[in-house]
């Protein structure tokens, strides 16, 4: 129908027709069931059977094996961390260490050259010769270790260090001797006494020997009487005294022998000489002296052994077998 047209009236809309397309045809329905709506829970309806639900958390033991994997995860992580770091610090560490020991070696070897060196230096300068160098670098260190070997044997080392006084004495009185040529002298004037004495011809040797006889017999009585005194202070009798003087006049006279028949012109290696006897000295007299005073080494490693420790563990061994052997009669009395 035209809606232009006047004479055009419109059909009276029916409620309940169907509507209609555009071409007259009527609209499809549409078939789509509405939503059912859920009842609302009544009061009870709890005891009703409700389907189990299928829950994604796991369970117990998965959740401790998986907090296991996980913490071990982690300890693999910080020793992997670890052992990196130590292989750092133990490349760094050797290094230090190797540092460390090289400058030692250069250290001892300096200290080494600056002992053997100075003495050569003071052997060829003061002496004439790096020999007396060599020599009295030898006898002095000789003399040093003798403090630490009385030391660790339990002796005293303040007997030694008068050695030490003693053998500086002996060496300026023998670089006097030497150096003025006393006893070459004397016994040369004593000779002259003596063969003036005694008509030629008669003496059993030659006259140039009479110098060294002269101090052979005076070296020997001399040594001998410091010897039987030094002995008979030291309680020696019999045989042990007679002894010791025969050993001292036997050096005394081979001393004396040397020293009347010998003429020292060049004073730096006489005293040399003399400074090496007084080590010699040093050394002889300290450990004598050392020796009398006596060694005691249960005494001197005493500290090392821990009494207190072990005196209190005797103790407590003792406490605890008494309590045991109360406990022991307390529980058979019952």
């Amino acid at each position: 129908m035209d809606a232009t047209r006047p004479d055009a009236v419109e059909p009276p809309l029916d409620a309940d027709a169907a509507p209609l397309e555009t071409d007259g045809t009527p609209l499809k329905a549409d078939v789509t069931p509405p939503e059912t709506e859920v009842p609302p829970e009544e009061p009870g309806a709890s005891n009703r059977a409700v389907p189990p639900r299928q829950s994604s958390q796991p369970g117990v033991g998965e959740a401790i094996g998986g907090l296991r994997a996980a913490f071990m995860r982690m300890i693999d992580a910080h020793v992997a961390l670890l052992r990196a770091e130590l292989a750092v610090t133990g490349k760094e560490l050797g290094i230090i260490v190797g540092l460390a020991l090289a400058a030692f070696v250069i250290a001892v070897l300096t200290g080494i050259l600056l002992y053997v060196g100075s003495f050569l230096f003071l052997g060829q300068w003061l002496f004439g010769s790096m020999g007396w160098g060599i020599i009295h670098g030898t006898l002095l260190g000789a003399c040093l270790i003798g403090f630490v070997a009385i030391d660790l044997a339990g002796g005293k080392v303040r007997p030694y260090a008068i050695g030490a006084l003693v053998g500086l004495v002996v060496t300026i009185v023998l670089s006097l001797l030497l150096i003025t040529n006393v006893g070459n002298e004397s016994a040369e004037w004593a000779a002259r006494i003596f063969g003036d004495q005694v008509p030629d011809g008669d003496l059993p040797v030659s006259s140039d020997w009479v110098p060294t006889l002269i101090g052979l017999v005076i070296g020997a009585l001399v040594l001998a009487v410091v010897a039987a005194i030094a002995g008979w202070r030291a309680k020696l009798r019999g045989n042990r005294l007679v002894g010791t003087v025969l050993v001292a006049a036997a050096a005394g006279g081979l001393v004396g022998a040397i020293y009347a028949s010998t003429r020292y012109d060049a004073p730096d290696g006489v005293v040399g000489l003399a400074i090496a006897i007084g080590l010699i000295t040093w050394i002889v007299v300290g450990a004598l002296l050392a020796k009398h005073a006596g060694f005691d080494t249960e005494a001197r490693y005493a500290n090392l052994k821990p009494r207190a420790s072990m005196a209190s563990f005797g103790e407590t061994k003792d406490f605890l077998m008494e309590e045991f052997e109360r406990q022991k009669k307390g529980f058979l009395s019952r």
